[in-house]
């Protein structure tokens, strides 16, 4: 990066540093939320034996009977297997550098985000056969979306196994399970960028000797959003609209890591509308911006759209 800041740089960063203090304090003014306010509107359901909850971080979303587990669980540890796969394809193709890119980035958050969802979904479905043969009570929340989503940041996974479940344990689960919400909800909006910025703007110039359009390529552009999707059509888990300040705090991230990395010396920017220099950078970086609500968006309308269908059509047939 040269010494001297341009106009264009400013500007450049002007929008990153705006966009992730107003992700900050998004996020503040939500966690600051009086528990009271989150729980009012819930739609927690009572506690219940374990047979008769709906634990959203585990169950399918039809119905939270072993078959729909079963297959969510499946589905999970074939997308870990998968997306590790194509992520080393992918190394040993072009070499550690590609690492640099926001779509292996992504991807590696997939690959977190579903060895969360796996073990969680091996563990639900272990203690739902266990079920069978001793009591065991498990509440796992919540389940429905209220009209004030703060109670999503306020409680996520409560398990109980009798008197003798450790705090700790229970405290553990909870934040694990929150974390694991909330990076579904960045990768939402972050694969559907991550295809968008590829399919529509890179792929179509890809003349580039070190990379083009191959079956690596193709297969890391599409393995992502189609284990999302599929993720998304069996799961329980929502999506609200305030989570979106998460997936803009990612890409920034991604962000601030380049310019520090071309601040060590690093030559080359994996996509080079980023590079702050370039002409009209800061229309990149303005439009880049405004993509990312269009991208979550478009996610959030997919599981708005699956849980209507669910709601109006599979729901009531139980």
């Amino acid at each position: 990066m040269a010494a001297g800041l341009g106009v264009g740089d400013v500007l450049c960063f002007a929008i990153v540093a705006g966009s992730v203090a107003a992700s900050l304090w998004a996020t503040l003014l939500r966690r600051r939320l009086p528990p009271a306010a989150a729980s009012s509107s819930s739609c927690v359901p009572p506690h219940d034996e374990f047979t008769g909850s709906t634990p959203a971080v585990w169950s399918g979303a039809a119905h939270p009977a072993a078959a729909a587990a079963w297959l969510l669980l499946a589905s999970r540890a074939a997308a870990v297997v998968a997306l590790a796969a194509v992520l080393l394809w992918d190394a040993v193709t072009y070499g550690i550098a590609i690492m640099m890119y926001y779509t292996e980035w992504t991807i590696v958050l997939e690959i977190v985000y579903f060895t969360i969802a796996t073990l969680f979904s091996a563990y639900g479905c272990f203690i739902y056969s266990s079920s069978n043969n001793r009591r065991v009570r498990v509440t796992i929340l919540p389940v429905r979306q209220s009209h004030d989503e703060s109670v999503l940041s306020n409680s996520l996974v409560e398990i109980n196994h009798g008197d003798d479940q450790k705090g700790g344990a229970r405290a553990v689960l909870y934040q694990l399970g929150r974390f694991m919400q909330i990076v579904y909800q960045v990768l939402g909006g972050a694969v559907v960028l991550t295809d968008v910025v590829f399919w529509a703007l890179i792929a179509p110039f890809m003349y580039s000797s070190r990379l083009s359009l191959n079956a690596v390529m193709g297969c890391t552009h599409s393995f992502n959003i189609v284990f999302l999707l599929i993720e998304t059509t069996l799961n329980n888990l929502e999506f609200p609209w305030f989570r979106l300040t998460y997936f803009v705090l990612w890409t920034c991230s991604y962000v601030i890591i380049q310019w520090i990395a071309h601040g060590c010396g690093l030559t080359w920017w994996p996509y080079p509308f980023l590079n702050p220099a370039a002409p009209w950078a800061p229309l990149w970086y303005f439009c880049i911006a405004l993509l990312h609500l269009a991208c979550y968006a478009v996610y959030w309308s997919i599981v708005r759209g699956k849980n209507w269908w669910l709601n109006s059509y599979i729901i009531p047939a139980y």
